[in-house]
């Protein structure tokens, strides 16, 4: 199935100055050539350089083939090209219908419809990406914010691949000499020092433990920091939460408890993506439908990354105490109502006026920081959940192999054999080794034409 030569849109359906259509394949060349009338497509094609031409809409010597568009035909012969394989890619003119007929008349010549991910899949078979590059490259497809397109193109350019190899190298050096003491049984002195062994077990285990304390970091980037708006009835969540969106986006009104569920909205502040959660009020002895609300608040608030926690003037109590997971700031509202609060560790802001928002701001931001994003992005280590499991399972299988060595000796067989199962772990992270359930499971996030 990978020796077919696939066909796909490349860029999204709709108006616009141009599209690409990309053929790739090792019959995409042989049939470019069916279909284009320009410079002669053949084996003397010159890689790289784009001619122009007509796009017939079938073999261009059938006498039912007419012509459907004006196009630049770049070839990208192998290896240079995305896939590894020989490719032509086709700029038409923007729109629904030219991107269409083009891929149709490549169908016509016998090119099969692409996959989700079909491209990147044998880039990364071809060894052109390893597998977490290829995410990488999913991530940067998906990106709302200029950090998680900064963190994505580090990790395309290899960050993630430079930590693993820092942890991989030594492990399969560790495990070569121990092989070879196997086959020369008889000569004492090949035997890996026992202590050695260890040494080299928890350094690696070192910087596992680094690559995994930048997980909430990947996740962050990728899906937002969850910012929880909490408070009593009636404190000014609501206000606050449009004050920080800069639109209406929840219902303002002076009766407590018009915030009945949790309403939610995506921002982008200063490069970082960031979702606020307005919250129903909390307070003892609600009602039936509000204690529902309440419940959700509570649900979210556990489940929040960062929180706001509100109080004002007239209610100066911020809700229920209780430990909270999540970094809190305490938050004074309606301070254009009264600006005498002596209260301690508590921002004192108005969202009428605006006073205290940029401060607030700055309070958010630097709650951020202690998640270190901006070290995720600068090594280029954006973590997901594939990668975390096996990075845990891969830490789990070292700690075995180095209590096992402290605690009496299993011998090299064994040894050898567990060290084995800790690079296969690794392995899967880079795609190093890999089995087709796992490429599924990587590619079907990837667009059609990826």
């Amino acid at each position: 199935m990978d020796k077919d030569t696939i066909v796909a849109l490349a860029t999204p359906e709709g108006e616009g100055g141009l599209a690409v259509v990309r053929l790739s394949g090792p019959e995409a060349v042989a049939m470019a050539g069916r279909l284009f009338e320009g410079r002669r497509f053949g084996p003397e094609i010159e890689s790289h350089k784009a001619v122009y031409g007509i796009l017939f809409s079938s073999n261009k010597e059938n006498e039912t083939s007419y012509p459907i568009d004006q196009v630049l035909a770049l070839p990208l012969l192998a290896p240079h090209s995305y896939t590894g394989e020989d490719t032509v890619e086709f700029f038409c003119h923007g729109g629904r219908m030219a991107a269409r007929m083009v891929v149709a008349a490549c169908r016509a010549v016998g090119a099969r419809p692409a996959g989700p991910g079909e491209f990147t899949r044998r880039a990364f078979l071809n060894g052109k990406l390893s597998l977490d590059q290829a995410e990488a490259v999913a991530d940067l497809i998906h990106a709302e914010s200029e950090a998680t397109v900064r963190g994505a193109i580090r990790q395309l350019l290899g960050g993630m691949d430079d930590e693993l190899s820092a942890i991989e190298n030594p492990l399969l050096d560790l495990l070569s000499r121990i092989e070879g003491s196997l086959e020369f049984v008889e000569e004492e002195e090949t035997e890996v020092p026992t202590d050695e062994i260890v040494g080299t077990l928890k350094e690696s285990c070192a910087r596992v433990d680094e690559l995994l304390a930048m997980a909430p970091a990947g996740r962050l980037l990728r899906d937002g920091i969850h910012v929880v708006l909490a408070g009593p009835p009636n404190v000014g969540k609501s206000s606050l939460f449009n004050a920080l969106l800069e639109e209406d986006r929840a219902i303002v009104d002076g009766e407590a408890g018009t915030t009945r569920d949790v309403i939610s909205a995506r921002l982008v502040h200063e490069g970082t993506v960031f979702v606020f959660h307005d919250t129903a009020g909390l307070r003892d002895d609600p009602g039936r439908v509000e204690k529902m609300g309440i419940d959700r608040t509570w649900k979210k608030v556990n489940e929040a990354d960062l929180v706001l926690l509100l109080s004002c003037p007239d209610d100066p109590e911020s809700g229920p105490e209780k430990s909270y997971a999540a970094p809190v700031i305490r938050v004074m509202t309606k301070a254009d109502l009264d600006d005498k609060n002596n209260k301690t560790n508590t921002l004192c802001i108005s969202s009428i006026t605006g006073q205290g928002l940029p401060e607030l701001w700055a309070a958010i931001d630097l709650a951020v920081r202690g998640f270190r994003l901006a070290e995720a992005v600068t090594m280029g280590v954006v973590l997901n959940e594939r990668h975390l499991h096996k990075l845990a399972a891969c830490r789990s299988d070292l700690e075995i192999l180095i209590h096992e060595l402290e605690s009496h000796a299993p011998g090299d067989e064994v040894t050898g054999t567990m060290l084995s199962s800790v690079l296969s772990q690794l392995g899967e992270v880079s795609g190093r080794v890999f089995t087709e359930q796992l490429l599924e499971s990587v590619f079907q996030r990837f667009c059609v034409g990826k």
